[in-house]
């Protein structure tokens, strides 16, 4: 997960990559006693808007997360679709909109420019990065915490803990009593100071570590912070009192916002039928040709507070697929057709479930549904399960963007957090950016099974 600073400063080099750009094409292809940002005003604007925000989309800022090849392709489709979005947008504009000359060799240079910061980052990733000194204080499920932050920080050291001594090897180095907290950390020369859930913190030290914070240290909760930067919500760390006291949680507490987002429900449904209404009776046809057996899958799965809904699908496996009951889908699942792992790779699958939207079973952003048998053993080992119910069920929703598909008790595990993130922070602002990323989803399918 990237944080907003460093996503800030990389979309600050997309910018001037695209200003370069623009000012090179000006400078080479139109006339000298034209400017290309005085005389081309709308196209200029509208070639800033669509390659920025087909960048934010495709998830161009994952460089040096993955294979520098994936980069590569995220980069040229969101300049291909930039300039085709831009050029579109601009020519309704005749003394506005740039000619074809001068759009080539926009394109070949923005491609170039965003392409090229991205490989010399990917370089020097080890470089550039800074990783946290962390000092933990408290010694409860210290282990989780230091997976939990390999997994989502993993630049991120711990240096030790304070608190009681001989905790286990998971807990790390005991560095010395709560009390001195604020000396360890400036001896071992901490970035940040980390509170577990039992951290022993009396008046004093609460005093301390305020003075601490007010002069700069970092002094934070480990759920607040995990929340914040990682954007899931640790269960490990997790209590009763904490999600009782949390801000957040909302949705069913304010009438406004549920009634705004059912309106957004219908209305996003709405359009969304105009485009996907051709590509859904194509793929209701290759779909009946390629497999005997009905063309919409119907299935019960669990909704708003836990009560059972038929869902619908495009039909992408075998008839007989659960002639054993129900079982989740591998990664090569025999059981998926030839097309059934396209559509469920691009996810139109998904699409008969507008209809499930307008009834008003499901949102169009929420966690996604499970079946009962599922929901009933999840319950039983994964803490706080049952609070994904307390909203409907999503086509789409944090978790998807955030996460591959998942096919174990610990891919639900951590698909929850991602959940629960999105019940406590539901917002219009992040509806949206889960649309954005659900594009750029689709555009660059991972993880579908």
């Amino acid at each position: 997960m990237i944080s907003s600073y460093r996503m800030g400063l990389l979309q600050a080099l997309d910018l001037v990559c695209i200003l370069l750009a623009l000012t090179i094409s000006g400078l080479t292809t139109i006339a000298p006693d034209l400017s290309v940002f005085d005389d081309y005003t709308g196209a200029t604007l509208f070639t800033i808007f669509f390659y920025m925000l087909f960048f934010y989309i495709l998830d161009a800022y994952s460089v040096g997360q993955e294979d520098f090849k994936e980069t590569t392709g995220r980069v040229l489709v969101a300049c291909l679709l930039g300039i085709i979005s831009s050029a579109t947008a601009s020519y309704a504009f005749q003394h506005w909109r740039f000619d074809r000359e001068t759009v080539v060799m926009l394109f070949v240079l923005s491609f170039s420019f965003s392409l090229l910061w991205r490989w010399l980052y990917h370089l020097n990733a080890d470089k550039l990065t800074h990783p946290l000194r962390i000092l933990l204080v408290g010694v409860d499920r210290a282990g989780k915490v230091r997976q939990l932050l390999a997994e989502g920080l993993p630049q991120a050291e711990i240096i030790g803990y304070v608190g009681e001594r001989d905790q286990g090897p998971d807990a790390g180095p005991c560095l010395g009593p709560p009390f001195l907290a604020l000396d360890i950390a400036q001896e071992k020369k901490a970035t940040m100071i980390l509170l577990l859930p039992d951290a022993p913190i009396d008046d004093d030290i609460a005093h301390e570590l305020l003075e601490a914070k007010l002069r700069g240290t970092m002094v934070v909760d480990i759920r607040s912070f995990y929340e914040h930067v990682v954007q899931r919500l640790p269960l490990s760390q997790l209590t009763d009192e904490w999600l009782l006291q949390a801000e957040g949680f909302s949705l069913n507490t304010r009438g406004s916002l549920r009634r705004l987002k059912r309106a957004l429900d219908m209305l996003i449904s709405l359009l969304l039928l105009i485009p996907a209404t051709p590509i859904m009776l194509l793929t209701a046809l290759i779909v009946r040709l390629e497999s005997p057996g009905p063309v919409i899958y119907k299935q019960d799965r669990v909704g708003l507070f836990e009560k059972e809904f038929t869902v619908y699908k495009f039909r992408s496996m075998r008839a007989d697929a659960e002639k054993d009951g129900a079982v989740w889908a591998s990664a090569g699942d025999a059981r998926v057709t030839r097309f059934g792992r396209f559509i469920r790779k691009v996810r139109i699958d998904e699409l008969p479930q507008i209809w499930n939207i307008l009834k008003g079973d499901m949102s169009f952003i929420g966690p996604r549904p499970e079946r009962m048998a599922f929901v009933q053993k999840l319950k039983e080992t994964i803490p706080y399960y049952s609070l994904r119910h307390t909203i409907k069920p999503g086509l789409t929703g944090w978790a998807q963007v955030c996460y591959p598909y998942g096919a174990s008790e610990e891919d639900a595990r951590r698909k929850l957090e991602y959940d629960l993130y999105y019940i406590k922070n539901m917002s219009l602002l992040l509806d949206i950016n889960i649309v954005f990323k659900t594009i750029g989803v689709v555009l660059f399918p991972k993880g579908a099974r």
